[in-house]
C-alpha cells in the first residue's frame, strides 16, 4: 500500500460514507482519547483494566513505533500482513476515489477490522487537534482529553486557549467527557465548549505521596504503590475515572496487576537494565519536562534529537537542569532538524547506535517519537543476533 497524502475531508462526509459502508459502527462502544501527551498511555492503561475486567478491545493509535500494523491491535495483537492488505484492497479504489489521506484510511480500517473481530469496546486516539480530526467523525460512550500544551501552532493556533479550542472539539452533546488538564486558561475554555455543547465535564486529579522514593495514591479506599514514573499516574487516574464512569467493573487485584505489568512502548521504555539504555519519545515541553521528573537519580549520557518544528533550546534548557552531557543526534528524516547549535557535539543516527551498542554507561534517549522507534527497532535486532 501506498503512502499518500490526500485530503482531509468534511467530518459529516466523512461519517457519511462510513455509515454507508459499515453502518454497524454506531452501534459499537467506542471511547475517544484526545490531548497532547500521554494518549496512548492513557489508552494503553484503559485497555488493560478493559482486559482485566473481561472486554475484548480494539484499539487504534499513532503514530506507529516500529511498524505500521501497530496503530489497529485487537486484544493487544496487532493485525496481520493478511488482514490489512485484505480490508485495504476491499476500499482501495474508495480510497483513491476520494483521496483519502493515510490517517482517514487508517481509521477507516481499524472500523472495519475491529467490526470483523466483533470487540466489545474501541479505544480510538486522536491524530492531531480534535476538533477536524477524522476519529472524531465517530459517535463515542465517552471523550478523554489527557492535558494541553504547546504543539503544532501552525495547524492548531500560537496560544494555549486556541490549541484547547481545538482539543476541546471532541466534545459532544450529552456524552461525559474527562481530563487531567490543570491549567487554569485550559481548563476556562474547557468548560465554555462542554458548556455551549451540552457535555459534562470531569475534572480528575489523584492526590500521591512520595515515600522512600515509592509513589503511592488512594483509589476507592484502597492504596496502590506506583513504582512507575511519575508522569504515568495521571494517566493511569485518567483510566480509572473512565473505568468507573463507564460502569465496568474494577477489583483492588486488577489494579494492581495492571500496574504491575503497565509498559507502553517508546514512554519511558527500559531497553536494557545493565548498562541502562532509557528511551522516551517525548517530544515536546511538557513532554521533556516531566520526563525530568523521573530522572533525578539518572547520570549519564543524554542523546536528543527532534523534529523541525519543535521547541528544540526550550527543551534542551529543561534537560540541561539534570546537570548529565547532552548530545545532539541529527536524524535521516526530511521533518527532522540539523540539530546544529552551539556547544552541543552533534552525531549521525547510525553513530549514536553504534555507541549505545558499545558503551558501558547509562544512557537516555529522547526527544522524537521517530527516534525512539529507531532505537527499540535497532535494539530488537541487535539483541537477535
Amino acid at each position: 500500500m501506498e503512502s499518500k497524502r490526500g485530503k482531509n475531508h468534511d467530518l459529516l462526509e466523512f461519517r457519511a460514507w462510513l455509515n454507508d459502508a459499515m453502518p454497524k459502527h454506531t452501534q459499537m462502544h467506542k471511547v475517544q482519547v484526545g490531548g497532547t501527551n500521554g494518549k496512548g498511555s492513557t489508552i494503553a492503561w484503559l485497555n488493560a483494566f478493559l482486559q482485566a475486567s473481561g472486554c475484548r478491545t480494539g484499539v487504534f493509535t499513532s503514530p506507529h513505533l516500529i511498524r505500521h500494523n501497530e496503530r489497529i491491535k485487537v486484544n493487544d495483537t496487532p493485525i496481520s500482513d493478511a488482514d490489512w492488505e485484505r480490508i485495504y484492497d476491499q476500499y482501495a479504489d474508495f480510497f483513491e476515489r476520494h483521496q483519502f489521506t493515510m490517517f482517514e484510511m487508517d481509521v477507516w480500517m481499524a472500523l472495519a477490522y475491529f467490526l470483523e473481530q466483533k470487540v466489545d469496546i474501541a479505544l480510538m486516539e486522536v491524530g492531531m487537534g480534535g476538533r477536524l480530526d477524522a476519529t472524531t467523525a465517530l459517535d463515542y460512550d465517552m471523550t478523554l482529553i489527557t492535558n494541553v500544551s504547546m504543539e503544532h501552532e501552525e495547524f492548531l493556533g500560537d496560544s494555549i486557549e486556541q490549541i484547547t479550542y481545538e482539543k476541546s472539539g471532541i466534545f459532544k452533546p450529552g456524552v461525559v467527557a474527562l481530563t487531567t488538564e490543570t491549567k487554569p486558561a485550559s481548563q476556562k475554555v474547557m468548560e465554555l465548549v462542554a458548556g455551549y455543547m451540552k457535555t459534562p465535564l470531569g475534572f480528575v486529579e489523584m492526590p500521591y505521596t512520595v515515600q522512600d522514593g515509592t509513589i503511592s495514591f488512594v483509589f476507592e479506599d484502597e492504596r496502590y504503590e506506583f513504582p512507575l514514573p511519575l508522569y504515568q499516574l495521571s494517566n493511569c487516574a485518567l483510566a480509572l475515572e473512565a473505568m468507573v464512569q463507564l460502569g465496568y467493573p474494577l477489583t483492588p487485584p486488577m489494579i494492581r496487576e495492571a500496574i504491575d505489568h503497565f509498559q507502553w512502548p517508546g514512554r519511558f521504555t527500559i531497553i536494557r537494565q545493565e548498562p541502562l539504555l532509557l528511551v522516551d519519545g517525548a517530544h515536546n515541553i511538557d513532554g521533556i519536562r516531566a520526563l525530568t521528573k523521573s530522572m533525578h537519580h539518572f547520570k549519564g549520557q543524554i542523546f536528543f534529537a527532534a523534529m523541525k518544528d519543535k521547541h528544540i533550546h526550550h527543551m534542551l534548557e529543561i534537560l540541561e537542569t539534570l546537570g548529565d552531557p547532552i548530545t545532539l543526534v541529527h536524524m535521516p528524516y526530511e521533518r527532522a532538524s540539523q540539530m546544529d547549535i552551539p556547544g552541543y557535539p552533534v552525531i549521525e543516527e547510525d553513530a549514536m547506535m553504534a555507541q549505545l551498542k558499545q558503551t558501558d554507561q547509562p544512557a537516555c534517549v529522547c526527544g522524537s517519537l521517530y527516534l525512539a522507534g529507531d532505537v527499540l527497532r535497532t535494539f530488537s535486532d541487535f539483541e537477535k543476533k
